[in-house]
């Protein structure tokens, strides 16, 4: 039997797949790239592929597809999957699937992370400490310092992550209020939170908000200026979703007139952002007026060592699976498949 091609166009690991080749048995080539851009990867290689698992640094549009002569299945190693035109995928009879069911704990727990970096000014204790022994040392230097009890945590996108950081503020006895139109009512009774029937009264209610939902077209910009002003003034602001749910440049207005109390973002549009973006510019400035009110990190909620192993093992599962018994999961363009 001829072996089985899967192919990783723009791969995010550096050990040779060990990880993969533990469980893939034999009878299976990997053919790994680390590449953005899909020209750099021969039509040969695009044509032999009967597989392909792709991360984040290249998009998989209708051009890309089109190079795909064998292709039956495409798994994206991760949740998300904003990067793949499912739609051409589906016309081309190519099965698209993601791994949603892998850092769920991670996400959230980074989520709830970014918001003590806050409410308990960790990182800021820690720069000022070491920047001046004498005069870092004072408990009264941080500006989003508030008491998390009784506050109320809102919740755009109540799916895994978003049900799991609401579950975690529970446990630090805030008041949780999610909103998400796409879960079925009721389901909030069965969580004990409550729920907002429109983003508005989510946006005006909550004193943090933790972004989960995926990125579409209904959600990009979700976060703008608009929606801004009518969030309470000193909100915290979270993103551990995608970076176009928020509005960058709205975002730094909300958190130079002080209507956003802080933000901690752990995804941009572009990633990475842009370094002359002026939040960026007064985030490595220094400047005084954003002290201890933005914290970035690099797409990374999702990561732990375990969660990527894991990530990895079910992306690959996912693809023999298919190509082996036809058995399918986490399919995310049944409605555009042409077979």
């Amino acid at each position: 039997m001829a072996a089985i091609h899967i192919l990783y166009p723009d791969v995010l690991s550096a050990d040779d797949h060990a990880v993969e080749r533990a469980i893939s048995g034999d009878g299976v080539e990997f053919i790994i790239f680390n590449e953005r851009e899909p020209d750099k990867i021969s039509q040969e290689i695009w044509s032999s592929c009967q597989a392909m698992v792709t991360g984040i640094s290249m998009p998989i549009d209708a051009s890309v597809i089109a190079r795909l002569d064998n292709c039956k299945i495409i798994t994206r190693l991760g949740v998300g999957y904003d990067l793949i035109d499912i739609a051409a995928a589906g016309a081309c009879g190519i099965v698209v699937c993601n791994v949603p069911d892998y850092g769920t704990n991670e996400v959230a727990d980074h989520a709830i992370a970014l918001l003590l970096s806050f409410t308990r000014g960790i990182p800021q204790y820690t720069e000022a400490y070491r920047a001046d022994p004498d005069k870092g040392w004072d408990y009264k230097i941080t500006p989003a310092m508030t008491r998390m009890t009784g506050k109320c945590f809102g919740v755009i996108g109540l799916g895994r992550i978003g049900t799991a950081a609401a579950m975690r503020a529970k446990g630090f006895g805030m008041q949780v209020r999610a909103y998400d139109p796409f879960v079925p009512y009721g389901q909030e009774l069965a969580l004990n939170i409550d729920r907002a029937y429109d983003l508005d009264e989510l946006l005006e209610a909550a004193d943090f908000i933790t972004i989960h939902t995926p990125a579409t077209k209904l959600t990009h910009h979700l976060i703008n200026e608009d929606a801004i002003s009518k969030m309470k003034r000193g909100v915290i602001l979270v993103n551990t979703a995608r970076g176009p749910i928020c509005d960058l440049d709205a975002v730094y207005s909300g958190l130079k007139s002080g209507q956003i109390g802080a933000a901690g973002l752990d995804v941009f549009d572009p990633e990475p952002p842009n370094a002359d973006h002026p939040l960026m510019l007064a985030w490595r400035a220094r400047e005084t007026w954003l002290e201890g009110r933005f914290v970035a990190t690099p797409h990374a909620a999702f990561y732990s060592p375990t969660s990527s192993q894991i990530l990895r093992e079910k992306a690959l599962q996912t693809c023999l699976d298919y190509l082996r018994s036809d058995a399918l999961r986490n399919c995310v363009n049944s409605d555009c498949l042409e077979h």
